[in-house]
């Protein structure tokens, strides 16, 4: 007899294994047949491209299969005419030509192909199209380039406060002169007409900064606008001063102007508080010499007659020159040596122009002894009196050399008239245009863009002065503006720009001296939100991942071809750890994506001169990273198991 509960038993646990082993067999499959994945795209997912785009290239992670609508792409003039669909790299690659120029503008690829399974894929992404810049002016980065317009406003400034401080010095050698000999006409020193210049001048270079900056705020918010600033309400002052009679008093806010000139200088970049000190000094010092000669001057001129008291105020003014030489030649000597080599004294604009006012302030001296003694003969008056409005001439061209030597830049100062701070939230940007990188922050009224080229030899020794050039446009809609650049120090150029609700595409051309520059385009979208939370959170997320593929390329060059992606398998930990937001924390972090669209993060690291731009997945892991360090483009895509 047969044991049917044995042979029940039996069934029961073969069909519970069998189920176990086909469960497995299922489990194995779907692994071993995952769907293909999209690892890279040109033009690139998500980001912009200067140009019409010649092709359309999909790089997937194995072989695939198209068929006849395997690529479209639809702008808002309708759907772009493409070429068949083709695959080449073993089956890796999907190519479409575009038949047609596309606009500037925004334009979505949707695109389908069969996996190895034999299941189909589909999917789209957006990118955009920037505009040409064949009419867009192009600002230099000369890190030795002369700022002429301010050199000028700069001399009237100092002329005005020489005439005005020098002439209220010397008016107490002619005045007691006229104390001993009442008849001698009265001269009254030109302070009215100094102090007037001095003020025209200083609204004048108010006037040019914000221009170039593009909002009368850098008057109050800039360190430069703030000092204008401070000049101007000292010339105002003392112009009240002196309407009110009280010419003697406008000593004081006169010195304010030469302090604020200190301030300034290029001497407090380099020694904070002693530079400032220095030049504050320096600057008094010839104005008082200029102002007080030429005051000296009109009263030889108009007592020519009177030898007693020509050599009375000839004596006066020496023994005031004397001391005032000193302390021209002593501040100017020190301040010198803080900011140039010797080495570099003749191979730099910045050593040029200071040699050049040695020489004249060596001439000036020459001419200021020969006139001292002349001027202690009584016979030899008339010639002492020549030689002092030589002297006079001399150091009108001293001013003018020292205003083209402060707008300048020294060596080694590569931060000259910086960028406005940024007002409210920076959107941080990169990109790589042929050699050159890229680095953008687009904040509330403004674009502050700073370029850089690769570093060869010893990293640690001081790198070679580099000349950049930069012009560019934005689109936003149906607007399109051409931006108007201007140099902030080496590498560093800023632009006013009035963003617009949504992307704005900005296009770029940049350009090195001895380096492969060219065009690239960024998408800023406005507004932007803060992310510092949901980046700690994609930290957290990715760390306590076991395992993922990325495939990685990366470029030092755009101009050439991108190469193959690197396959890369890392846990998460390891990965989170080499990244420059390791930590959950970046100095900039904003949400760059559309609602709807997967999510996309913007990060800064402006010390660093990086970006990072993470898109994430539905489960808040990275799915796509850009890289961009300065020299170096990095694309990185994740597939997850």
């Amino acid at each position: 007899m047969i044991d049917i509960r044995g042979w029940g038993g039996t069934f029961v646990r073969a069909g519970v294994a069998s189920i176990i082993i086909l469960a497995t067999l299922l489990v194995g499959a779907t692994r071993a047949s995952a769907h293909p994945t999209l690892l890279f795209s040109d033009p690139p997912a998500g980001t912009a491209i200067p140009d019409s785009p010649r092709v359309i290239n999909l790089m997937f992670n194995e072989p695939v299969t198209v068929g006849k609508r395997a690529l479209a792409v639809t702008g808002e003039a309708g759907e772009v005419a493409l070429s068949a669909a083709t695959v080449t790299q073993g089956g890796r690659m999907v190519t479409a030509r575009a038949q047609q120029r596309l606009d500037h503008g925004t334009y979505i690829v949707r695109w389908r192909v069969t996996g190895a399974d034999g299941d189909p894929m589909e999917d789209e992404y957006r990118f955009a199209v920037g505009m040409a810049l064949s009419g867009a002016s192009v600002a230099r980065g000369d890190a030795s380039a002369i700022a002429w317009a301010d050199a000028l406003l700069r001399w009237l400034l100092f002329a005005g406060l020489a005439v005005a401080l020098g002439g209220i010095a010397a008016e107490r050698f002619t005045n007691s002169a006229r104390v001993e000999k009442p008849a001698l006409r009265a001269l009254r020193p030109w302070t009215m007409p100094g102090i007037l210049i001095g003020l025209l001048a200083a609204a004048g270079l108010s006037a040019r900064l914000v221009t170039d900056a593009g909002t009368a705020s850098t008057l109050w918010i800039d360190r430069i606008g703030q000092l204008l600033g401070v000049e101007a309400a000292a010339f105002a002052l003392a112009l009240v001063l002196v309407a009110l009679g009280r010419r003697t008093w406008t000593v004081a806010p006169l010195l304010v102007v030469a302090a604020a000139e200190g301030l300034r200088s290029h001497a407090n970049v380099a020694v904070p508080g002693w530079g400032a000190l220095l030049t504050a000094v320096h600057v008094a010092a010839v104005a008082v010499w200029l102002g007080a000669l030429l005051h000296v001057s009109r009263a030889a001129h108009a007592w020519r007659r009177e030898r007693v008291a020509m050599l009375w105020v000839f004596l006066g003014y020496m023994r005031l020159a004397a001391w005032v030489f000193v302390l021209v030649v002593g501040t100017g000597t020190v301040s010198a040596l803080l900011l140039i080599p010797l080495s570099s004294v003749f191979s730099t604009t910045y050593g040029q122009v200071l040699v050049a006012k040695l020489c004249l302030v060596v001439l000036a001296t020459g001419v200021a002894l020969a006139a001292r003694v002349a001027g202690r003969r009584p016979e030899r008056l008339a010639r002492a009196g020549m030689l002092v409005r030589v002297e006079s001439a001399v150091l009108v061209v001293v001013i003018a050399v020292s205003a083209v030597l402060v707008s300048a830049p020294p060596v080694g100062n590569r931060m000259a008239a910086a960028p406005p701070p940024a007002r409210g939230l920076e959107v941080p940007l990169g990109a790589l245009a042929g050699q050159v990188g890229v680095v953008a922050a687009a904040s509330d009224g403004q674009l502050v863009v700073r370029l850089s080229t690769p570093r060869g030899g010893d990293y640690y020794a001081p790198d070679e002065q580099q000349q950049y050039n930069l012009s560019g446009a934005v689109a936003a809609g149906d607007e399109d503006r051409v931006l108007t650049f201007r140099a902030c120090g080496e590498g560093c150029f800023t632009t006013p720009v009035d963003w617009r609700a949504g992307e704005n595409v900005v296009t770029l051309r940049a350009g090195a001296d001895g380096w492969r520059g060219g065009v690239v385009a960024l998408v800023v979208p406005w507004p932007a939100q803060r992310a510092a939370t949901e980046l700690a959170r994609v930290v957290k997320v990715m760390r306590a991942i076991d395992g993922f593929t990325v495939y990685e390329a990366v470029t030092s060059d755009t101009t050439q071809r991108l190469p193959a992606p690197q396959r890369l398998d890392l846990a998460g930990e390891f990965f989170m750890a080499q990244e420059p937001y390791a930590s959950g924390v970046a100095p900039l972090a904003v949400r760059i994506a559309r609602d709807g669209e997967p999510v996309q993060l913007a990060l800064g690291f402006p010390a660093a001169s990086t970006t990072v731009r993470l898109t994430l997945d539905d489960q808040g892991r990275i799915s796509e990273e850009t890289l961009t360090d300065g020299s170096h483009l990095i694309h990185r895509r994740f597939v997850y198991p």
